[in-house]
């Protein structure tokens, strides 16, 4: 099971800590969960700490992609950060690292 944490940190920085899992069968609350974040506190920077995620499917990427769109909708600076070795291979192979702020 997958779990998201919002931290809004006073520089402006909206901080999302997803943990475990992100798949099909949770990737709906998680968007939810973001989305509004984002919506309320308007941040200047989105962060994403992927240290804790152990799976993503192809609905954990695509919660990633909004993110990153949701981000842009309120101006907001985007990266992705500390996802585990084999994660960060899937972000590079569909083309999305680069996009995520990663290299």
């Amino acid at each position: 099971m997958g779990e998201a944490s919002v931290d809004a940190i006073d520089d402006g920085t909206l901080r999302l800590t997803l943990r475990g899992e992100i798949d099909f069968t949770n990737a709906g609350e998680i968007h939810k969960t973001i989305r509004e974040a984002i919506a309320d506190r308007r941040p200047q920077v989105v962060l994403v700490d992927l240290a804790g995620v152990t799976f993503m499917d192809s609905t954990g990427i695509s919660v990633l992609v909004d993110t990153m769109r949701a981000a842009a909708e309120v101006q907001a600076e985007f990266r992705v950060e500390n996802p585990i070795p084999r994660l960060l291979d899937q972000l590079r192979t569909t083309g999305l690292a680069k996009a995520f702020g990663l290299t």
